[in-house]
């Protein structure tokens, strides 16, 4: 690497102190790259100067808000929410890394779709890893995106609810797809599809009602060269140049700290293990592009599982079992026979403490095997 390109961490610590420190600077994996290939990085166009300047005044507006204490229904939300921390659990997806690909819409739409199905199930476990490679690779290349041209989260997770998006197991990612991964046929029985998508883009109350009632929402930002470093506290812009657009998960807010929580996908080594805080009308992080869904339809096989609970009222064909890793399923069946029988072996399987193979579509279980 040029000693031209060599990231100056000392120089920003610097910058850092003389604003009394209100985060952290840190070596990474990120400021041992060259500048050329940080910018891989970035997957979100950077809009228009105009565009920008409006973004930034509207930054303005939030951050007078919260300091007139106007972004904040006492009487409704919570003063602080954490999707990664509720009760000690998480309805948050582990952090990944997009590697040298400009694929972090990709990233940030499937962290939305994964935590929202958590949540909405009120199933942290819920065995839900989707495929980037199938939003990014194959939708995205439809509309003409690839590794260097970036994309936007609300056509991102537009194709997420009208077409669906398959599973990691289906197509993994890699950066550039340079493992030739592709989409088998089978894949739609292996998918999930949003319900509807959520635009809540430069209004607080909104980002933070749909953070508490369905789950993440998407973040664009402008990512200025400090970023890169950040370790800790609440990241506002302090030294450096616009280097590109990004992509993160919101999936969370605290009004002590005046700040979103916010997941990236530049691996564990960046901020704290691959989250980070970004304050309130912080660079275009809450004024931008902040898309969510409403929920999750789920289609997949849940392969080696055992079954946890179990119940029926008297209604007609309404048996529920709890499985391993996926919360509650309706047991399905097209007749009051059928339906019985599939109960009753669910049962057995629990009592045997056996596993099973389930097929469920959006919430109800059709096909089951038990070994």
């Amino acid at each position: 690497m040029a000693e031209s390109d060599k990231f100056d961490v000392a120089a920003i610590r610097s910058a850092l102190d003389k604003e009394n420190g209100p985060w952290e600077a840190s070596e990474n994996a990120l400021t041992r790259m060259s500048r050329s290939q940080r910018a891989t990085l970035l997957g979100v166009p950077l809009p228009s100067p105009e565009e920008q300047a409006e973004l930034t005044a509207r930054g303005a507006k939030i951050r007078a808000a919260v300091a007139g204490a106007e972004a904040r229904d006492a009487t409704a939300l919570p003063a602080q929410f954490n999707l990664n921390d509720r009760g000690g659990v998480s309805y948050v997806s582990g952090v990944r890394n997009q590697l040298n690909c400009g694929s972090c819409v990709a990233f940030g739409s499937v962290a939305v779709l994964e935590g929202t199905a958590r949540y909405t199930r009120g199933t942290p476990s819920l065995d839900v890893d989707l495929s980037e490679a199938h939003l990014f690779y194959g939708w995205g290349s439809t509309v003409g995106v690839n590794c260097n041209t970036g994309w936007m989260p609300l056509p991102a997770l537009t194709f997420a609810t009208n077409r669906g998006v398959t599973y990691e197991s289906e197509w993994a990612y890699s950066a550039g797809n340079s493992n030739g991964g592709s989409l088998p046929s089978t894949w739609e029985q292996h998918r999930a599809k949003a319900t509807a998508t959520a635009d809540v883009t430069n209004n607080v109350l909104a980002i933070k009602n749909h953070l508490t009632s369905y789950g993440p929402v998407t973040g664009c930002f402008v990512v200025y060269t400090d970023f890169f470093s950040y370790h800790s506290g609440v990241y506002q812009h302090v030294t450096g140049v616009q280097e590109g657009g990004h992509c993160v998960a919101i999936v969370g807010y605290d009004d002590a700290l005046g700040a979103w929580i916010v997941k990236n996908s530049w691996g564990t080594s960046w901020g704290m293990a691959g989250f980070g805080y970004i304050k309130y009308g912080e660079v275009w992080i809450d004024s931008w592009s902040n898309v969510g869904v409403t929920g999750v339809y789920l289609r997949t096989w849940t392969a080696g599982k055992k079954v946890i609970g179990a119940y029926a009222t008297g209604h007609d064909r309404n048996g529920w079992v709890y499985v391993q890793d996926n919360g509650w399923l309706r047991v399905g069946g097209l007749t009051g026979t059928a339906h019985i029988a599939m109960f009753s072996d669910l049962l057995t399987a629990k009592e045997k403490s056996a596993y099973i193979n389930a097929f469920s579509d959006d919430g109800v279980v059709t096909q089951t095997y038990t070994y």
